[in-house]
């Protein structure tokens, strides 16, 4: 847990900090809101815990506090407001303006880490619940909508980009799943949908997306040309079907289909439905040629 300390007293600083080191919490220390600013940003680094101080030059802890919010932080961070002023009218505008706690000096250490210790249950409940609201619960991958958001950003990215690269999406479904839900039974096609998204998820570079699109469909976002496009897919085909799926005394060989479209700068004026189309038809068009195959062509050929 990443814990920021703002005040602009060296003295304060060096005691607030010694209780943070023994909640055995990660310490950033900041002398000024412009400098605290410029941790919170920093994606590296952001604090998942900030210790304002109420009283600062230039820009006081209600206006950081303030300006905290008005980033809207993918996690919102927990924020203690230390003052020594104790009028619970004080508190209440320290609240008000977005503080989660508020503490007052000389600050008691052992209820200081008390408190940072209850900031950091909320920050993992709220890492939770975003995680779960991104992924697909059986597989592990994103879900539909994250995918989707992911897509998006990088193809702002490519729209961006000083030097001509290209990017892949490409929509995959397993071949004649139905039957092994049929013949099997659900808990049998759920073993066989984790076991498929991890080969899948091994056969692309960690940065690049993979996501279960719905049922048995998948969706891979990755940073390829049309020829490295071609290799990803090889690659990802042999990883699917290359052994046998074994379950106790059940042994079950697994094959896919795979649709993909190269994405150029020019393309990106285009919405993320007509990549997902394009890519969707070219997986059909391998399904109804007979299926465990792949097919990928610029977009702007489609």
């Amino acid at each position: 847990m990443h814990v920021l300390i703002v005040d602009d007293n060296e003295i304060d600083i060096i005691t607030t900090s010694s209780f943070v080191q023994k909640a055995e919490m990660n310490l950033f220390v900041a002398d000024s809101a412009t400098k605290a600013l410029e941790i919170i940003s920093n994606r590296e680094t952001t604090p998942e815990i900030i210790v304002v101080d109420w009283m600062m030059p230039d820009v006081n802890g209600l206006e950081l506090c303030q300006k905290i919010r008005a980033l809207n932080l993918a996690v919102t961070p927990y924020i203690i407001m230390v003052t020594s002023n104790s009028l619970g009218q004080i508190e209440q505008k320290a609240l008000d303006v977005g503080a989660d706690d508020f503490i007052e000096k000389p600050i008691h250490g052992a209820v200081f880490i008390a408190r940072l210790r209850v900031g950091a249950r909320i920050v993992e409940m709220q890492k939770k619940l975003l995680s779960l609201a991104h992924t697909d619960e059986l597989t592990g991958l994103l879900n539909r909508r994250a995918a989707i958001k992911a897509c998006k950003a990088h193809i702002v990215r490519l729209s961006r980009a000083d030097m001509p690269l290209s990017h892949c999406l490409i929509i995959s479904d397993i071949d004649f799943f139905k039957s092994i839900n049929d013949t099997y039974g659900h808990q049998i096609g759920d073993r066989v949908l984790v076991d498929v998204a991890k080969r899948m998820r091994n056969s692309i570079r960690p940065f690049e997306t993979a996501a279960r699109f719905g049922g048995e469909e998948f969706l891979i976002y990755c940073e390829a040309t049309e020829e490295e496009a071609e290799l990803i897919l090889s690659r990802m085909l042999k990883a699917i079907s290359s052994s046998p799926y074994i379950y106790n005394d059940l042994s079950l060989n697994v094959t896919m289909s795979f649709g993909g479209v190269v994405i150029s700068k020019h393309d990106t004026q285009h919405n993320i439905n007509d990549f997902i189309k394009k890519a969707d038809n070219l997986l059909y068009e391998v399904k109804n040629n007979g299926r465990n195959n792949y097919k990928v062509v610029p977009f702007s050929s489609v």
